[in-house]
């Protein structure tokens, strides 16, 4: 026992320091300390120039690489992803380079910058040109690319992941845009079977779009994804009616995608009466070349693995344990790649199998040893023969379900901020549904080379999976309680969760079963299953929020980092709430502001509901992410100022709201409520006079939180012509913070209007390396000179004030503090 512990620490010793070694190369490659010194020298020369360029890191570059998988079309633009091996420094303004390569060589006339240049890339080519060139674009050719280099977004708030290190942890450090597909000159093509491999690709994308999607545009997305995991053309509202279903993983090809294929091969062979080695050595290299040819995901690689490792096994006549073969593939899988074990599909993946291999069985030979007895003693009474096939047929998989579920969702209540128990019911639906899907989709390919015709009839059947796969997903709607977000719960929980669940496992099953006499293993498997359901209830139900709801007798509010927006949520003393704007620009159109930052926040906070949401105005950057808001808290109550009737955007979320009881309200100046004896005034705009054509920022609403000494300004985007207006109706108060308005923009922010509220805190939304030069110094200077201590969420990241009416207390999300008596 002490040998085996010793052996255990031993590994885990030394898979904690390759870890750190992969952690510190994917974070720091060398092409982001080239990044590094071409940013300094650039904004240097910008500097020495007289011109401004973004705060945050930010360079001008040509990039020279292999791509790693075809480029993809968003709504964004083309994506690609590069891995880059050779780099140039670009002046912006008149296009000088200097290229360097990995042996150190100048490619051009100019000096070289660095040497042994390496890394990921994930570039976006914008323009209508990406589109006609996308088929140029196949992984393992040649790209040379002017395109200007960031960091990826990241968002300093508490409860949001870092999306830059899960980029990092993926093999790619840095983001960029090129502005033309005509800028990305095609080098070189790559090797014979690279080629191939993307021929046959682009051949089964159009055989697929033709067969399947002649039926439906989304049922030929759905088959392209689950057939060779493309999933650039399923819509968002697919996606998210599958991951609330619980039913998204049969889309991505992994395990099951895998393990059809390889059924499929085990029935060819075996009606062909040919099961020897070399069946198993054949299907070994279809696996492989369809692994190839759907681009080598993680999750395709891992799958691959464990059938190859199956087959392998079987070609040597082996005959081992299944849960050594999965400790094989697990163990290769991580030494190939020590950071997998942070990827939450790593943990999904072998945590499902693990539960089907130990639990499952273990079911199954219980239920046959208990109708066996039953038959002894004539107490079974048989059943029809068709539903006895069916019930024998259904009970592997339930059991096989509800194991997954009960192993995994703490995982994805940490990782995901979701529980979902519809997948116990919706995959006896959905996993049909979908090997429909894959083996019509894989029969159009090659039928569509020899018969449109017949290529359409598969693609029917192809179509009826993928719909019946939506159509499943819709009966969550009819029992929505069954899926629910809730904050990640403390790790604390979830330790507990898995060590009771595995002394009660251990306690009735090898050595400790024979090794402990009854009443002991009872009493410990009792204790352990008491303490497994109380870790499951803190879970799901979360203890934070009774706390949160009862408040603890102070104001908070935290502006939140969501790049280049405004949204601060408002807790009160007694435990109201009230969030001011959702928005943020984010470099994707598919990223959802509201439920991939702004709700984080709030479920971290222990709120499952929020009593009202107001919204300054209609521009994107601050209500880009209502939509989410609203549909998952459900307010009480939704404000907005002066109306606007033609805004799309506004009008669809006040029918959101309407639809779903909740009250929508204009607020004008002189407006007021006492929220938890706090008052809410509202201090702009006044009533219009004439119907609003559009949004306008001076039509923004204008908060003002009072309680006791203390003053909240929240301005929005107002500008210098209102800004008299709204200084006049403010009184004065001993402690003031002020949101700057409009992100502190030159529009914004004049001297009278700083002097009359005099605040000594200030609080600027931006985000960073935005182009519109928020915030502008001067702006932050003039709050300065009159004594104000300024915070940015660009640099500081969520700032949260917390006051009790008498003193001010800051706090920002990077550590930054500051005391105001």
């Amino acid at each position: 026992m002490i040998f085996a512990a010793l052996v255990a620490v031993g590994f885990f010793a030394g898979g904690a320091l390759l870890a750190a070694d992969a952690w510190q190369r994917a974070w720091r490659p060398p092409l982001w300390t080239a990044f590094e010194q071409m940013a300094r020298v650039q904004r240097a020369q910008a500097e020495a120039d007289g011109r401004r360029l973004p705060e945050d890191d930010e360079a001008f570059a040509v990039v020279e690489g292999v791509l790693r998988s075809d480029a993809s079309l968003g709504a964004s633009g083309a994506s690609l992803s590069i891995d880059v091996d050779a780099m140039a420094e670009q002046d912006g303004r008149e296009g000088r380079q200097r290229q360097e390569r990995p042996n150190g060589r100048d490619a051009g006339s100019a000096t070289a910058v660095a040497e042994g240049i390496s890394g990921g890339v994930a570039v976006t080519v914008v323009g209508s040109l990406a589109a006609e060139r996308l088929g140029d674009w196949r992984a393992g050719r040649r790209v040379r690319v002017p395109v200007t280099l960031r960091r990826p977004s990241r968002y300093l708030d508490p409860g949001v992941p870092d999306h830059e290190r899960d980029l990092a942890r993926r093999g790619t450090r840095l983001v960029g845009t090129v502005k033309s597909g005509a800028l990305v000159e095609l080098l070189a093509r790559g090797g014979w079977f690279a080629e191939a491999m993307a021929a046959s690709r682009s051949v089964a994308r159009r055989a697929i779009a033709d067969g399947v999607g002649r039926w439906s545009t989304r049922s030929g997305a759905i088959v392209a994804a689950i057939v060779l995991g493309d999933r650039a053309g399923l819509d968002e509202e697919v996606q998210q009616r599958l991951q609330e279903a619980g039913t998204y993983h049969v889309i991505a090809i992994s395990g099951g995608n895998i393990a059809i294929l390889a059924g499929l091969l085990l029935g060819a062979f075996r009606l062909a009466g040919w099961l020897g080695r070399t069946a198993m050595l054949s299907s070994i290299a279809v696996l492989l070349a369809y692994a190839t040819l759907v681009g080598h995901g993680a999750s395709v690689d891992r799958a691959t693995l464990m059938a190859v490792v199956y087959f392998g096994a079987r070609a040597a006549d082996l005959r081992s344990p299944p849960l050594n073969a999965l400790a094989l593939v697990a163990a290769m899988l991580v030494a190939a790649d020590p950071l997998s074990v942070a990827e939450p599909a790593f943990v999904l993946t072998f945590g499902a199998t693990l539960a089907i291999l130990t639990i499952v069985p273990a079911i199954t030979k219980t239920a046959a040893a208990e109708s066996a007895e039953a038959a002894k003693q004539k107490q079974y009474i048989s059943a029809p023969s068709a539903i006895s096939a069916l019930a024998s047929f259904l009970r592997p998989m339930f059991f096989a379900s509800v194991a997954a579920e009960a192993l995994l969702f703490p995982v994805g209540a940490l990782t995901f901020s979701r529980v979902t128990f519809a997948g116990l019911a919706l995959n006896f639906l959905a996993i049909p549904m979908m090997g429909v899907a894959q083996i019509a989709g894989m029969a159009v390919v090659p039928l569509a080379l020899v018969s449109r015709t017949l290529a359409a009839g598969a693609g029917w059947i192809a179509h009826v999976g993928a719909a019946g796969l939506v159509w499943s997903a819709e009966l969550v709607r009819f029992a929505p309680a069954l899926t629910y977000r809730v904050a990640p719960p403390p790790s604390i929980a979830v330790c507990l969760y898995y060590a009771a669940a595995a002394v009660c496992w251990l306690c009735t099953t090898g050595d400790a079963r024979s090794r402990l006499a009854w009443p002991h293993r009872r009493a410990i498997t009792r204790w352990g299953a008491g303490l497994a359901v109380a870790a499951a209830i803190w879970i799901l139900a979360d203890p934070r929020t009774l706390a949160a709801s009862r408040g603890d007798g102070r104001l908070h509010v935290t502006f939140l980092d969501v790049g280049q927006g405004d949204s601060a949520f408002v807790v009160f003393p007694h435990g109201s709430t009230l969030l001011v704007d959702a928005g943020g620009l984010s470099a994707s159109s598919s990223f959802d502001i509201g439920d991939r930052v702004v709700a984080p926040v709030l479920r971290g906070a222990g709120f499952r509901r929020i009593d009202y949401v107001a919204l300054t105005h209609g521009d994107p950057d601050h209500i880009g992410g209502a939509a989410s808001i609203v549909r998952e808290f459900r307010p009480r109550e939704v404000w907005e100022g002066i109306p606007v009737p033609r805004s799309d955007p506004l009008t669809r979320l006040r029918v959101a709201v309407q639809a779903g009881g909740a009250r929508w309200a204009n607020v004008y100046r002189g407006d007021r409520v006492a929220v938890d004896e706090v008052d809410v005034i509202a201090r702009h705009p006044a009533p219009a006079d004439w119907e609003r054509q559009k949004v306008r920022n001076d039509d923004s609403l204008v908060l003002e939180l009072r309680w006791r000494d203390v003053s909240v300004v929240l301005t929005g985007d107002i500008g210098r012509a209102v800004e008299p207006s709204v200084a006049s109706a403010i009184p004065p108060a001993r402690l003031r913070v002020v949101k700057i308005p409009h992100h502190a923009s030159l529009t914004s922010s004049t001297p009278a209007f700083v002097a009359a509220l005099r605040p000594q805190v200030a609080i600027a939304s931006a985000g960073r390396a935005n182009h519109f030069g928020h915030p502008v110094p001067e702006i932050l200077d003039r709050y300065r000179s009159i004594g104000a201590e300024i915070f940015r969420t660009d640099q500081d990241g969520a700032v949260t004030l917390t006051t009790d009416g008498a003193s001010i207390e800051v706090h920002t999300f990077t550590g930054r503090t500051t005391f105001v008596p």
